[in-house]
Protein backbone atom coordinates (compact mmCIF):
# COMPACT_ATOMS: atom_id res chain seq x y z
CA UNK A 1 0.00 0.00 0.00
CA UNK A 2 1.38 3.41 -0.91
CA UNK A 3 1.52 6.49 1.30
CA UNK A 4 2.43 9.67 1.32
CA UNK A 5 5.96 10.94 2.12
CA UNK A 6 5.67 12.33 6.09
CA UNK A 7 6.41 15.96 4.39
CA UNK A 8 3.65 16.19 2.06
CA UNK A 9 1.52 14.42 4.25
CA UNK A 10 2.58 17.46 6.75
CA UNK A 11 2.01 19.61 4.50
CA UNK A 12 -1.43 18.13 3.55
CA UNK A 13 -2.88 18.29 7.52
CA UNK A 14 -1.15 22.22 7.65
CA UNK A 15 -3.33 23.03 4.54
CA UNK A 16 -6.60 21.07 5.72
CA UNK A 17 -6.02 22.88 9.25
CA UNK A 18 -5.60 26.17 7.61
CA UNK A 19 -8.74 26.18 5.62
CA UNK A 20 -10.91 24.81 8.83
CA UNK A 21 -9.47 27.93 10.92
CA UNK A 22 -10.61 30.11 7.88
CA UNK A 23 -13.48 28.76 7.43
CA UNK A 24 -14.52 28.72 11.32
CA UNK A 25 -13.34 32.66 11.03
CA UNK A 26 -15.64 32.91 7.60
CA UNK A 27 -18.60 31.76 9.87
CA UNK A 28 -17.65 33.61 13.40
CA UNK A 29 -18.23 36.67 10.80
CA UNK A 30 -21.38 36.21 9.27
CA UNK A 31 -22.88 35.25 12.94
CA UNK A 32 -21.98 38.65 14.03
CA UNK A 33 -23.42 40.44 10.71
CA UNK A 34 -26.69 38.65 11.44
CA UNK A 35 -27.00 38.94 14.69
CA UNK A 36 -26.25 42.55 14.31
CA UNK A 37 -28.58 42.85 11.55
CA UNK A 38 -31.09 41.13 13.44
CA UNK A 39 -31.23 43.61 16.49
CA UNK A 40 -31.53 46.55 14.23
CA UNK A 41 -34.33 46.28 12.18
CA UNK A 42 -38.06 46.22 12.82
CA UNK A 43 -40.46 43.42 12.13
CA UNK A 44 -40.89 43.08 8.21
CA UNK A 45 -43.91 42.04 6.23
CA UNK A 46 -44.70 38.48 7.03
CA UNK A 47 -42.81 38.23 10.21
CA UNK A 48 -45.61 38.85 12.59
CA UNK A 49 -48.05 36.47 10.83
CA UNK A 50 -45.16 33.55 11.52
CA UNK A 51 -44.15 34.11 14.68
CA UNK A 52 -48.17 34.11 15.96
CA UNK A 53 -48.25 30.89 14.12
CA UNK A 54 -45.22 29.91 15.78
CA UNK A 55 -46.48 30.61 19.12
CA UNK A 56 -49.76 28.65 18.47
CA UNK A 57 -48.13 25.81 17.82
CA UNK A 58 -46.26 25.81 20.68
CA UNK A 59 -48.99 26.33 22.37
CA UNK A 60 -51.98 24.33 21.11
CA UNK A 61 -50.35 21.88 18.05
CA UNK A 62 -52.19 24.37 15.82
CA UNK A 63 -50.82 23.40 12.52
CA UNK A 64 -53.59 24.67 11.10
CA UNK A 65 -53.15 28.65 11.25
CA UNK A 66 -50.69 29.82 8.42
CA UNK A 67 -50.45 26.39 6.98
CA UNK A 68 -48.84 27.90 3.65
CA UNK A 69 -45.76 28.11 5.53
CA UNK A 70 -44.79 24.70 6.36
CA UNK A 71 -43.85 23.96 9.87
CA UNK A 72 -40.25 23.53 10.21
CA UNK A 73 -38.94 27.10 10.61
CA UNK A 74 -42.02 27.91 12.89
CA UNK A 75 -40.90 25.10 15.33
CA UNK A 76 -37.24 26.79 15.51
CA UNK A 77 -39.12 30.62 16.12
CA UNK A 78 -41.12 29.08 18.70
CA UNK A 79 -38.47 27.41 20.76
CA UNK A 80 -36.02 30.18 20.31
CA UNK A 81 -39.01 32.32 21.90
CA UNK A 82 -39.81 30.37 24.86
CA UNK A 83 -36.33 30.56 25.96
CA UNK A 84 -36.47 34.19 26.55
CA UNK A 85 -40.70 34.75 27.35
CA UNK A 86 -42.32 32.20 29.16
CA UNK A 87 -45.57 33.92 28.72
CA UNK A 88 -45.57 31.88 25.19
CA UNK A 89 -47.21 29.03 26.68
CA UNK A 90 -50.12 31.40 27.87
CA UNK A 91 -50.47 32.39 23.70
CA UNK A 92 -54.84 32.56 23.09
CA UNK A 93 -55.91 29.87 20.88
CA UNK A 94 -56.88 33.04 18.67
CA UNK A 95 -54.60 33.52 15.78
CA UNK A 96 -55.01 37.76 16.20
CA UNK A 97 -54.29 37.62 19.59
CA UNK A 98 -51.68 34.95 19.20
CA UNK A 99 -49.66 38.05 17.48
CA UNK A 100 -50.85 40.39 19.48
CA UNK A 101 -49.65 38.56 22.57
CA UNK A 102 -46.27 37.49 20.91
CA UNK A 103 -45.77 40.92 20.03
CA UNK A 104 -48.22 43.92 20.15
CA UNK A 105 -48.96 43.35 23.46
CA UNK A 106 -46.03 43.81 24.93
CA UNK A 107 -44.08 46.12 26.27
CA UNK A 108 -41.11 47.36 23.09
CA UNK A 109 -38.54 45.68 24.80
CA UNK A 110 -40.11 42.42 25.28
CA UNK A 111 -41.31 42.52 21.40
CA UNK A 112 -37.77 43.40 20.42
CA UNK A 113 -36.40 40.65 22.43
CA UNK A 114 -39.22 37.98 21.10
CA UNK A 115 -38.31 39.34 17.82
CA UNK A 116 -34.76 39.06 18.09
CA UNK A 117 -34.70 35.64 19.80
CA UNK A 118 -36.86 34.23 16.53
CA UNK A 119 -34.26 35.59 14.43
CA UNK A 120 -31.32 34.31 16.01
CA UNK A 121 -32.69 30.63 15.11
CA UNK A 122 -32.74 31.42 11.68
CA UNK A 123 -29.07 33.31 11.97
CA UNK A 124 -27.69 29.91 13.88
CA UNK A 125 -29.28 27.79 10.58
CA UNK A 126 -27.81 30.23 8.07
CA UNK A 127 -24.71 29.54 10.04
CA UNK A 128 -25.04 26.05 9.93
CA UNK A 129 -26.27 25.90 6.23
CA UNK A 130 -22.51 27.49 5.01
CA UNK A 131 -20.74 24.86 7.40
CA UNK A 132 -22.02 22.42 5.44
CA UNK A 133 -21.93 24.09 2.29
CA UNK A 134 -18.17 24.15 2.98
CA UNK A 135 -17.71 20.58 3.97
CA UNK A 136 -19.45 19.45 0.75
CA UNK A 137 -17.64 21.68 -1.53
CA UNK A 138 -14.17 20.79 -0.09
CA UNK A 139 -14.89 17.66 -1.47
CA UNK A 140 -13.69 19.73 -4.79
CA UNK A 141 -10.65 21.08 -2.78
CA UNK A 142 -9.96 23.54 -0.38
CA UNK A 143 -9.89 26.60 -2.77
CA UNK A 144 -13.81 25.35 -3.78
CA UNK A 145 -14.84 24.82 -0.42
CA UNK A 146 -13.71 28.00 1.15
CA UNK A 147 -14.87 30.58 -2.01
CA UNK A 148 -18.04 28.65 -1.88
CA UNK A 149 -18.16 29.71 2.07
CA UNK A 150 -17.41 33.02 1.46
CA UNK A 151 -19.85 33.38 -1.40
CA UNK A 152 -22.11 32.57 1.34
CA UNK A 153 -21.58 34.37 4.04
CA UNK A 154 -20.72 37.87 2.27
CA UNK A 155 -24.01 37.74 0.28
CA UNK A 156 -26.77 40.13 0.96
CA UNK A 157 -29.62 37.63 -0.15
CA UNK A 158 -28.40 35.53 2.49
CA UNK A 159 -26.87 38.41 5.30
CA UNK A 160 -30.95 39.97 4.74
CA UNK A 161 -32.97 37.04 4.79
CA UNK A 162 -30.69 35.18 7.15
CA UNK A 163 -31.43 37.84 9.88
CA UNK A 164 -35.21 37.50 9.71
CA UNK A 165 -38.00 35.01 11.59
CA UNK A 166 -39.00 33.56 7.42
CA UNK A 167 -38.62 30.64 5.72
CA UNK A 168 -36.30 31.27 2.77
CA UNK A 169 -32.81 31.05 4.72
CA UNK A 170 -33.81 28.24 6.18
CA UNK A 171 -35.21 26.55 2.86
CA UNK A 172 -31.50 27.35 1.63
CA UNK A 173 -29.71 25.83 4.86
CA UNK A 174 -31.59 22.74 4.42
CA UNK A 175 -30.42 21.81 0.95
CA UNK A 176 -27.06 22.76 2.14
CA UNK A 177 -27.69 20.02 4.19
CA UNK A 178 -29.00 17.67 1.59
CA UNK A 179 -26.09 19.22 -0.66
CA UNK A 180 -23.50 17.49 1.81
CA UNK A 181 -25.92 14.09 1.85
CA UNK A 182 -25.86 13.64 -2.13
CA UNK A 183 -22.06 14.07 -1.99
CA UNK A 184 -21.73 11.63 1.00
CA UNK A 185 -24.00 9.75 -1.18
CA UNK A 186 -21.64 9.56 -4.49
CA UNK A 187 -19.37 8.78 -2.72
CA UNK A 188 -20.39 5.67 -1.37
CA UNK A 189 -23.68 4.61 -2.18
CA UNK A 190 -25.30 2.58 0.98
CA UNK A 191 -28.87 2.47 2.41
CA UNK A 192 -27.84 4.93 5.00
CA UNK A 193 -26.79 7.26 2.87
CA UNK A 194 -29.82 7.58 0.84
CA UNK A 195 -31.84 8.00 3.87
CA UNK A 196 -29.84 10.43 5.11
CA UNK A 197 -30.40 12.54 1.89
CA UNK A 198 -33.81 11.51 1.88
CA UNK A 199 -34.27 12.99 5.35
CA UNK A 200 -32.45 16.09 4.50
CA UNK A 201 -34.92 17.04 1.62
CA UNK A 202 -37.98 15.89 3.95
CA UNK A 203 -37.13 18.24 6.18
CA UNK A 204 -36.02 21.10 3.20
CA UNK A 205 -39.77 20.57 2.10
CA UNK A 206 -41.16 20.99 5.83
CA UNK A 207 -39.13 24.76 5.23
CA UNK A 208 -40.19 25.98 1.51
CA UNK A 209 -42.19 24.00 -1.20
CA UNK A 210 -39.85 25.20 -3.55
CA UNK A 211 -37.04 23.05 -2.10
CA UNK A 212 -39.51 20.15 -4.14
CA UNK A 213 -37.93 20.33 -6.88
CA UNK A 214 -34.82 18.76 -5.59
CA UNK A 215 -36.54 15.75 -4.99
CA UNK A 216 -36.14 14.24 -8.95
CA UNK A 217 -32.62 15.64 -9.17
CA UNK A 218 -31.84 13.68 -6.13
CA UNK A 219 -33.47 10.52 -6.88
CA UNK A 220 -31.10 10.49 -10.67
CA UNK A 221 -27.92 11.46 -8.48
CA UNK A 222 -28.51 8.53 -6.51
CA UNK A 223 -29.70 6.38 -9.59
CA UNK A 224 -26.76 7.10 -11.29
CA UNK A 225 -24.50 6.26 -7.79
CA UNK A 226 -25.54 3.18 -7.83
CA UNK A 227 -25.15 1.73 -11.27
CA UNK A 228 -21.54 2.91 -11.96
CA UNK A 229 -18.77 0.92 -10.59
CA UNK A 230 -18.48 1.83 -7.37
CA UNK A 231 -22.01 0.64 -6.45
CA UNK A 232 -22.20 -2.06 -8.83
CA UNK A 233 -19.57 -3.85 -7.12
CA UNK A 234 -21.69 -4.06 -3.90
CA UNK A 235 -23.87 -6.47 -5.08
CA UNK A 236 -27.22 -6.19 -7.81
CA UNK A 237 -27.44 -2.93 -9.27
CA UNK A 238 -31.46 -3.45 -9.84
CA UNK A 239 -32.26 -4.58 -5.96
CA UNK A 240 -29.44 -1.76 -4.13
CA UNK A 241 -31.40 0.76 -6.36
CA UNK A 242 -34.93 -0.16 -5.33
CA UNK A 243 -34.04 -0.79 -1.67
CA UNK A 244 -32.04 2.89 -1.20
CA UNK A 245 -35.14 4.22 -3.20
CA UNK A 246 -37.34 2.62 -0.71
CA UNK A 247 -34.93 3.64 1.77
CA UNK A 248 -34.68 7.38 0.30
CA UNK A 249 -39.19 8.00 0.38
CA UNK A 250 -39.50 6.56 3.86
CA UNK A 251 -36.60 8.32 5.73
CA UNK A 252 -37.99 12.17 3.56
CA UNK A 253 -41.41 10.86 4.28
CA UNK A 254 -41.18 10.57 8.13
CA UNK A 255 -38.96 13.53 8.28
CA UNK A 256 -41.60 15.43 7.22
CA UNK A 257 -44.11 13.65 8.96
CA UNK A 258 -42.31 14.42 12.63
CA UNK A 259 -42.51 17.76 11.95
CA UNK A 260 -46.12 17.96 11.67
CA UNK A 261 -45.98 15.75 14.75
CA UNK A 262 -47.21 12.34 12.89
CA UNK A 263 -50.21 13.81 12.56
CA UNK A 264 -53.31 11.67 10.26
CA UNK A 265 -56.04 14.52 8.59
CA UNK A 266 -58.16 15.23 6.01
CA UNK A 267 -57.01 17.66 3.43
CA UNK A 268 -59.99 20.32 2.07
CA UNK A 269 -59.63 21.11 -2.07
CA UNK A 270 -62.06 23.57 -2.73
CA UNK A 271 -60.21 26.40 -2.64
CA UNK A 272 -57.43 24.83 -4.82
CA UNK A 273 -60.05 23.36 -7.16
CA UNK A 274 -62.06 26.45 -7.44
CA UNK A 275 -58.85 27.98 -9.20
CA UNK A 276 -58.38 25.32 -11.50
CA UNK A 277 -61.99 25.08 -12.28
CA UNK A 278 -62.17 21.56 -10.70
CA UNK A 279 -65.09 19.83 -8.46
CA UNK A 280 -63.96 20.49 -4.15
CA UNK A 281 -63.91 18.00 -2.42
CA UNK A 282 -61.99 16.49 0.62
CA UNK A 283 -59.80 12.83 1.35
CA UNK A 284 -57.95 11.45 3.65
CA UNK A 285 -56.88 10.50 6.68
CA UNK A 286 -53.78 11.12 5.16
CA UNK A 287 -50.62 12.09 7.09
CA UNK A 288 -49.53 15.79 7.64
CA UNK A 289 -52.54 16.80 6.10
CA UNK A 290 -51.39 20.30 7.03
CA UNK A 291 -48.51 20.68 4.63
CA UNK A 292 -50.60 18.82 1.80
CA UNK A 293 -53.43 22.11 2.36
CA UNK A 294 -50.36 24.28 2.53
CA UNK A 295 -49.11 23.16 -0.55
CA UNK A 296 -52.38 23.11 -2.40
CA UNK A 297 -53.10 26.77 -1.04
CA UNK A 298 -49.82 27.98 -2.31
CA UNK A 299 -50.61 26.70 -5.56
CA UNK A 300 -53.84 27.98 -5.55
CA UNK A 301 -52.22 31.66 -4.72
CA UNK A 302 -49.73 31.04 -7.10
CA UNK A 303 -52.17 30.60 -9.66
CA UNK A 304 -53.74 33.82 -9.24
CA UNK A 305 -50.46 35.67 -9.46
CA UNK A 306 -48.70 38.35 -7.12
CA UNK A 307 -48.48 42.27 -7.90
CA UNK A 308 -44.85 42.85 -9.15
CA UNK A 309 -43.07 45.81 -9.97
CA UNK A 310 -40.16 45.89 -12.83
CA UNK A 311 -38.20 48.60 -14.31
CA UNK A 312 -40.86 51.11 -13.71
CA UNK A 313 -44.17 48.57 -14.50
CA UNK A 314 -46.36 46.83 -12.43
CA UNK A 315 -47.99 43.49 -13.28
CA UNK A 316 -49.87 40.97 -11.67
CA UNK A 317 -48.35 37.73 -13.59
CA UNK A 318 -45.10 38.65 -13.94
CA UNK A 319 -42.45 38.29 -16.91
CA UNK A 320 -40.56 35.25 -17.75
CA UNK A 321 -36.90 37.07 -17.36
CA UNK A 322 -37.79 38.75 -13.80
CA UNK A 323 -35.65 36.17 -12.16
CA UNK A 324 -32.75 36.93 -14.38
CA UNK A 325 -32.95 40.73 -13.43
CA UNK A 326 -33.16 39.95 -9.92
CA UNK A 327 -30.02 38.10 -10.32
CA UNK A 328 -28.32 40.88 -11.88
CA UNK A 329 -29.60 43.00 -9.67
CA UNK A 330 -29.25 41.66 -6.44
CA UNK A 331 -25.88 39.95 -6.70
CA UNK A 332 -22.42 41.46 -6.34
CA UNK A 333 -20.55 42.04 -9.22
CA UNK A 334 -17.96 40.21 -7.63
CA UNK A 335 -19.91 36.88 -7.50
CA UNK A 336 -21.21 37.23 -11.07
CA UNK A 337 -17.63 38.71 -12.19
CA UNK A 338 -16.45 34.98 -10.49
CA UNK A 339 -19.02 33.37 -12.39
CA UNK A 340 -18.40 34.80 -15.70
CA UNK A 341 -14.51 34.23 -15.81
CA UNK A 342 -14.72 30.54 -14.75
CA UNK A 343 -16.88 30.39 -18.11
CA UNK A 344 -13.59 32.92 -19.58
CA UNK A 345 -11.48 29.98 -18.10
CA UNK A 346 -12.98 27.21 -19.97
CA UNK A 347 -12.25 28.52 -23.55
CA UNK A 348 -8.84 28.06 -22.73
CA UNK A 349 -9.03 25.36 -20.89
CA UNK A 350 -11.31 22.86 -21.38
CA UNK A 351 -12.89 21.20 -18.36
CA UNK A 352 -12.56 17.45 -18.34
CA UNK A 353 -15.80 14.83 -18.47
CA UNK A 354 -16.22 14.33 -14.86
CA UNK A 355 -15.73 17.92 -14.17
CA UNK A 356 -18.64 18.77 -16.75
CA UNK A 357 -20.72 15.87 -15.08
CA UNK A 358 -20.23 17.36 -11.66
CA UNK A 359 -21.52 21.00 -12.85
CA UNK A 360 -24.18 19.53 -14.75
CA UNK A 361 -25.40 17.96 -11.28
CA UNK A 362 -24.80 21.10 -9.64
CA UNK A 363 -26.74 23.25 -12.11
CA UNK A 364 -29.84 20.76 -12.56
CA UNK A 365 -31.92 21.64 -9.61
CA UNK A 366 -30.94 25.49 -10.59
CA UNK A 367 -32.46 25.48 -13.63
CA UNK A 368 -35.55 23.52 -12.80
CA UNK A 369 -36.40 25.73 -10.30
CA UNK A 370 -35.45 28.73 -12.29
CA UNK A 371 -37.65 27.69 -15.06
CA UNK A 372 -40.47 26.97 -12.69
CA UNK A 373 -40.42 30.19 -11.22
CA UNK A 374 -40.08 31.97 -14.13
CA UNK A 375 -42.83 30.50 -15.92
CA UNK A 376 -44.75 30.95 -12.99
CA UNK A 377 -47.46 33.98 -12.25
CA UNK A 378 -46.13 34.41 -8.63
CA UNK A 379 -42.96 36.49 -9.23
CA UNK A 380 -42.21 38.15 -5.89
CA UNK A 381 -38.43 38.59 -5.43
CA UNK A 382 -34.89 37.23 -4.53
CA UNK A 383 -35.62 35.49 -1.36
CA UNK A 384 -37.79 32.71 -3.61
CA UNK A 385 -34.28 32.33 -5.16
CA UNK A 386 -32.41 31.61 -1.87
CA UNK A 387 -32.76 27.68 -2.29
CA UNK A 388 -30.68 28.07 -5.47
CA UNK A 389 -28.02 29.86 -3.79
CA UNK A 390 -25.71 26.63 -2.20
CA UNK A 391 -25.53 24.95 -5.82
CA UNK A 392 -24.74 28.42 -7.41
CA UNK A 393 -22.19 29.05 -4.89
CA UNK A 394 -20.70 25.72 -5.28
CA UNK A 395 -20.60 25.94 -9.21
CA UNK A 396 -18.83 29.44 -8.78
CA UNK A 397 -16.45 28.45 -5.86
CA UNK A 398 -14.92 25.72 -8.17
CA UNK A 399 -14.03 28.68 -10.86
CA UNK A 400 -11.13 29.40 -8.61
CA UNK A 401 -9.69 26.18 -9.13
CA UNK A 402 -10.36 26.77 -12.70
CA UNK A 403 -9.04 29.84 -12.78
CA UNK A 404 -5.64 29.14 -11.67
CA UNK A 405 -5.77 25.85 -13.58
CA UNK A 406 -6.24 28.22 -17.12
CA UNK A 407 -4.33 30.93 -15.55
CA UNK A 408 -2.11 30.45 -13.33
CA UNK A 409 -0.81 32.19 -10.52
CA UNK A 410 -3.05 35.30 -12.24
CA UNK A 411 -6.03 33.42 -12.54
CA UNK A 412 -5.92 32.54 -8.62
CA UNK A 413 -5.18 36.23 -8.16
CA UNK A 414 -8.13 37.27 -10.21
CA UNK A 415 -10.74 34.51 -8.43
CA UNK A 416 -9.47 35.96 -4.90
CA UNK A 417 -9.94 39.57 -6.06
CA UNK A 418 -13.68 38.77 -7.22
CA UNK A 419 -14.42 37.48 -3.67
CA UNK A 420 -12.74 40.31 -2.11
CA UNK A 421 -14.82 43.04 -4.05
CA UNK A 422 -17.93 41.09 -3.43
CA UNK A 423 -17.21 41.07 0.28
CA UNK A 424 -16.71 45.05 -0.22
CA UNK A 425 -20.08 45.51 -2.20
CA UNK A 426 -22.24 43.77 0.38
CA UNK A 427 -20.52 44.89 3.56
CA UNK A 428 -20.92 48.60 2.42
CA UNK A 429 -24.58 48.33 2.96
CA UNK A 430 -24.42 46.66 6.59
CA UNK A 431 -27.12 46.39 8.53
CA UNK A 432 -29.36 47.49 4.94
CA UNK A 433 -29.08 44.11 2.75
CA UNK A 434 -32.50 44.01 1.92
CA UNK A 435 -31.57 47.10 0.20
CA UNK A 436 -28.61 46.18 -1.35
CA UNK A 437 -28.83 46.40 -5.28
CA UNK A 438 -25.76 45.63 -7.39
CA UNK A 439 -24.06 48.86 -9.31
CA UNK A 440 -25.59 47.73 -12.40
CA UNK A 441 -29.33 49.01 -10.92
CA UNK A 442 -27.05 51.77 -9.46
CA UNK A 443 -27.11 50.44 -5.93
CA UNK A 444 -29.51 51.03 -2.85
CA UNK A 445 -29.94 54.43 -3.71
CA UNK A 446 -30.70 54.24 -7.00
CA UNK A 447 -32.35 50.26 -7.36
CA UNK A 448 -35.73 50.95 -5.97
CA UNK A 449 -36.80 52.61 -9.25
CA UNK A 450 -36.07 49.47 -11.17
CA UNK A 451 -37.06 46.53 -8.38
CA UNK A 452 -38.86 46.47 -5.16
CA UNK A 453 -40.60 43.57 -4.61
CA UNK A 454 -39.40 42.00 -0.69
CA UNK A 455 -36.97 44.88 -0.58
CA UNK A 456 -38.50 47.67 1.26
CA UNK A 457 -40.76 45.60 4.03
CA UNK A 458 -41.12 47.75 6.51
CA UNK A 459 -37.56 46.92 8.48
CA UNK A 460 -36.56 50.18 9.09
CA UNK A 461 -39.81 51.77 11.26
CA UNK A 462 -37.41 51.29 14.47
CA UNK A 463 -34.94 53.63 12.91
CA UNK A 464 -37.64 56.20 11.95
CA UNK A 465 -38.87 56.06 15.52
CA UNK A 466 -36.00 56.90 17.07
CA UNK A 467 -35.24 59.82 14.22
CA UNK A 468 -38.40 61.33 14.90
CA UNK A 469 -38.06 61.26 18.75
CA UNK A 470 -34.72 62.71 18.46
CA UNK A 471 -35.81 65.60 16.40
CA UNK A 472 -38.75 66.41 18.88
CA UNK A 473 -41.29 66.15 16.53
CA UNK A 474 -44.64 65.94 17.33
CA UNK A 475 -45.75 64.17 14.53
CA UNK A 476 -44.61 63.59 10.77
CA UNK A 477 -47.04 62.04 7.75
CA UNK A 478 -46.06 59.07 6.99
CA UNK A 479 -46.53 56.75 4.31
CA UNK A 480 -46.77 53.21 6.03
CA UNK A 481 -46.26 49.90 4.65
CA UNK A 482 -46.73 46.73 7.09
CA UNK A 483 -46.66 46.03 10.54
CA UNK A 484 -48.04 48.86 13.68
CA UNK A 485 -46.01 51.85 13.27
CA UNK A 486 -46.94 53.07 16.57
CA UNK A 487 -44.93 50.27 18.58
CA UNK A 488 -42.06 51.62 17.43
CA UNK A 489 -42.81 55.32 18.21
CA UNK A 490 -44.28 56.60 15.04
CA UNK A 491 -46.59 59.65 15.92
CA UNK A 492 -47.94 59.80 12.37
CA UNK A 493 -51.23 60.33 10.18
CA UNK A 494 -51.52 59.40 6.24
CA UNK A 495 -49.87 62.16 4.07
CA UNK A 496 -52.62 63.55 1.89
CA UNK A 497 -52.60 64.21 -1.67
CA UNK A 498 -53.07 67.41 -1.80
CA UNK A 499 -49.80 69.99 -1.44
CA UNK A 500 -49.55 70.59 2.13
CA UNK A 501 -46.65 71.59 4.68
CA UNK A 502 -44.90 69.33 6.88
CA UNK A 503 -42.40 66.94 7.42
CA UNK A 504 -43.49 63.65 5.39
CA UNK A 505 -41.74 60.27 5.55
CA UNK A 506 -42.17 57.95 2.61
CA UNK A 507 -41.50 54.08 2.27
CA UNK A 508 -39.66 53.16 -0.69
CA UNK A 509 -42.27 51.18 -1.79
CA UNK A 510 -45.25 53.06 -1.74
CA UNK A 511 -43.21 55.57 -3.92
CA UNK A 512 -42.10 53.68 -5.96
CA UNK A 513 -45.06 50.42 -6.88
CA UNK A 514 -48.01 52.22 -4.16
CA UNK A 515 -50.40 49.76 -2.79
CA UNK A 516 -51.75 51.44 0.32
CA UNK A 517 -51.87 54.67 -1.71
CA UNK A 518 -53.32 55.73 -4.62
CA UNK A 519 -51.03 55.93 -7.62
CA UNK A 520 -50.17 59.48 -8.04
CA UNK A 521 -51.32 61.16 -5.01
CA UNK A 522 -47.86 62.06 -4.08
CA UNK A 523 -46.45 62.76 -7.31
CA UNK A 524 -46.44 66.38 -6.30
CA UNK A 525 -44.12 65.63 -3.40
CA UNK A 526 -41.41 63.63 -5.48
CA UNK A 527 -41.28 65.69 -8.29
CA UNK A 528 -37.42 66.08 -5.68
CA UNK A 529 -35.59 63.52 -5.07
CA UNK A 530 -35.93 63.34 -0.93
CA UNK A 531 -33.51 65.17 1.52
CA UNK A 532 -32.63 62.12 3.50
CA UNK A 533 -33.11 58.51 3.33
CA UNK A 534 -33.00 56.31 6.71
CA UNK A 535 -31.73 52.42 5.77
CA UNK A 536 -32.37 53.32 2.17
CA UNK A 537 -36.34 52.79 2.66
CA UNK A 538 -37.77 55.48 3.91
CA UNK A 539 -36.92 59.12 2.55
CA UNK A 540 -37.86 61.88 4.45
CA UNK A 541 -39.09 65.18 2.74
CA UNK A 542 -39.15 68.51 4.64
CA UNK A 543 -41.60 70.75 3.07
CA UNK A 544 -42.16 74.44 4.59
CA UNK A 545 -43.44 77.52 2.61
CA UNK A 546 -41.38 78.25 0.52
CA UNK A 547 -40.38 74.46 -0.78
CA UNK A 548 -44.28 73.59 -1.15
CA UNK A 549 -44.70 77.27 -3.61
CA UNK A 550 -41.72 75.48 -5.71
CA UNK A 551 -42.87 71.82 -5.56
CA UNK A 552 -46.63 73.37 -6.98
CA UNK A 553 -44.70 75.19 -9.51
CA UNK A 554 -43.31 72.56 -10.87
CA UNK A 555 -45.14 69.59 -10.29
CA UNK A 556 -45.40 68.75 -13.93
CA UNK A 557 -42.15 68.80 -14.87
CA UNK A 558 -40.73 66.74 -17.45
CA UNK A 559 -38.11 65.05 -15.30
CA UNK A 560 -39.55 64.40 -11.64
CA UNK A 561 -37.80 62.53 -9.30
CA UNK A 562 -40.29 59.48 -9.35
CA UNK A 563 -43.79 59.68 -11.01
CA UNK A 564 -45.82 56.72 -9.77
CA UNK A 565 -48.96 57.96 -11.88
CA UNK A 566 -50.39 59.85 -14.83
CA UNK A 567 -48.92 63.45 -15.18
CA UNK A 568 -50.61 65.86 -12.48
CA UNK A 569 -52.91 67.96 -13.65
CA UNK A 570 -52.54 71.47 -13.94
CA UNK A 571 -52.36 73.04 -9.96
CA UNK A 572 -55.61 76.07 -9.94
CA UNK A 573 -54.41 79.21 -10.41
Amino acid sequence: MLSAPPAVGARYGAGLRAAALASAALALIQLALLAHTAWDKSDTGDEPTYLGAAALLWSHRDFAFNCEAPALPKWGFALAMRLVDPRLNETPSESDRAVAHVLWNRPLEVLRRNLFAARMATVLVTVAGGWLLARACSRFGAEAGLAAHALWCVSPGLLANGSLATLDAWAAALLAAAFLAAVRLVESPGLLRSAVLGAALGLAAACKATTLAAIPVALALGGWALVRPAGRARGSAGRRRAASAAAFVLAGIAALWAVYGFRFGWVDTRRFAEVYGWPGSSFGPVPFPEWIQGLLTQAALGARGHRTYLFGEVRQHGWWWFYVAVLAMKTTLGAQALAVSRLAAWLRRAPSRPSRLVDGALAAYPVLLLATLSLGRTQTGVRYLLPLYPFLMAWAGRGVADLRGAFGRAGAAFGLLCLLASAAESLAVHPHHLMFYSRWAGGPTNGPRFLIVGDDWGQDQRRLGEWQRERDLPAIFYAAYSGTPQKWGIRFSEPPCAPRRGVYALQAVEVHRPRRIDEGCLDWLTVEPPDERIGYSIYIYYVNKERLDRLVAERRTREPFWRSGAASPEPPP
